[in-house]
């Protein structure tokens, strides 16, 4: 038993291949020449200029890619520099800013009144940035806030009323409470 012919004979026979270039369709044809397109008008140029003669009369050559990348990674470090030079004098050089706890008292609704002074070590005028914890553990209910300015050498004492929460479990304890100012 013979197997059935699946496909007809005029897809087996091949196509007049008279006009076929060698090489294939994608091959360039043997008169051909490479060109480019002028960016602003579009008429053809010789291969690797971008501009006519209307367009670039002095024949000036257009950048190279080294020059173009160097350019461009040029840019990208001094954007860099720029923005580590613009952080440093945002941040200035105040601090450190040492804390120490002069009294803590307990009220009776699970909340302390704090007593502490903070000291600008820094050799310059700046702002602490403070938090208080419970005990030591950072918590996003953490109570937190920022000092008066302070000149450098200065020290500040400073009174926080801390209170519990409405939907806090945990309350404040006189003996464990910490404050950092930074």
């Amino acid at each position: 038993m013979a197997a059935p012919a699946l496909v007809s004979s005029a897809m087996t026979e091949r196509p007049d291949q008279s006009d076929a270039r060698p090489g294939g369709f994608l091959a360039p044809r043997p008169d051909g020449q490479p060109s480019d397109h002028c960016f602003r008008c579009g008429k053809p140029t010789p291969a690797g200029e971008g501009l006519c003669d209307e367009h670039n009369p002095k024949h000036l050559k257009g950048p190279s890619s080294t020059q173009m990348h160097a350019t461009v990674f040029g840019g990208i470090v001094l954007g860099v520099v720029g923005f580590f030079i613009l952080a440093r004098l945002a941040a200035g050089s105040s601090g450190p800013f040492p804390t120490q706890i002069i009294a803590s008292t307990a009220d009776g609704a699970g909340g302390v009144v704090m007593t502490f002074s903070v000291t600008n070590e820094g050799t310059e005028d700046g702002v602490a940035d403070c938090r208080v914890t419970r005990d030591g553990v950072p918590r996003p209910d953490d109570m937190a806030f920022r000092s008066p300015s302070l000149a450098a050498g200065e020290s500040v004492t400073l009174e926080r009323e801390l209170t519990r929460g409405p939907g806090s479990p945990v309350a404040y304890a006189a003996d464990s409470v910490s404050v950092f100012c930074g």
